[in-house]
């Protein structure tokens, strides 16, 4: 009989033949996208930034610190160590409700800066507003003109003193005023930042082991 057949030789019957199927294994391996990153920018990506701030916790931070300060300049030669003051604290303030961490001193000095711009901005307001309730405008001018005064019978130089007259007029003394705030603001945001600086270095916690 030929088993080849698709009828049986004798009987005429069908020639039914099963073939099993041969099984083919696929062997599959399936990598998480983040196993391609770097365990650098791994952790730059998960981990928040010490030099980048929580704005709104900064802004909080730096407000609050800067009204403190404006209130500690108000007092006698209580600008020499209100700005200082306020900067340390905003890096205070701002570790207590930021989630990025201990900021570094580079970012603390922002911080700082932005809290002596707050300070200054309330200092003169509440300096404002203490010379017009005292009625003391004519004092402070009056204080103006005595060391513009005093500078002249100090130097001897008639170009120097003649400078020095200039500021005596009222455009002269206006100019003189413009300048002394833009230097205390100047060294309000400075001395500010140097002292949140000096602040974050001292109490950023160390960095685990890595």
């Amino acid at each position: 009989m030929d088993a080849s057949a698709p009828y049986c030789n004798s009987c005429g019957a069908p020639q039914i033949r099963f073939v099993e199927p041969e099984i083919i294994t696929h062997t599959f391996r399936v990598q998480s996208p983040a196993a391609n990153i770097p365990a650098q920018i791994k952790s730059q990506t998960i981990l928040p930034s010490a030099t980048a701030l929580d704005k709104n916790s900064a802004l909080r931070a730096s407000l609050i610190a800067g009204a403190i300060a404006a209130l500690l300049s108000l007092l006698p030669l209580g600008i020499v160590f209100g700005a200082p003051i306020g900067g340390f604290l905003s890096v205070l303030l701002y570790r207590r409700r930021s989630w990025t961490g201990d900021p570094r001193p580079g970012a603390g000095f922002r911080l700082g800066a932005l809290s002596g711009m707050f300070g200054y901005a309330i200092f003169l307001v509440l300096a404002a507003i203490q010379i017009a309730l005292s009625h003391a405008q004519n004092e402070v001018r009056d204080s103006m003109i005595e060391t513009i005064h005093r500078q002249q019978a100090r130097n001897p130089d008639p170009q120097a003193r003649q400078m020095l007259d200039y500021f005596l007029t009222p455009h002269g003394l206006l100019v003189m005023m413009i300048g002394g705030l833009v230097l205390i603001c100047v060294m309000f945001v400075l001395v500010s930042g140097i002292g949140a600086a000096i602040s974050a270095a001292l109490l950023r916690r160390k960095d685990p082991p890595g």
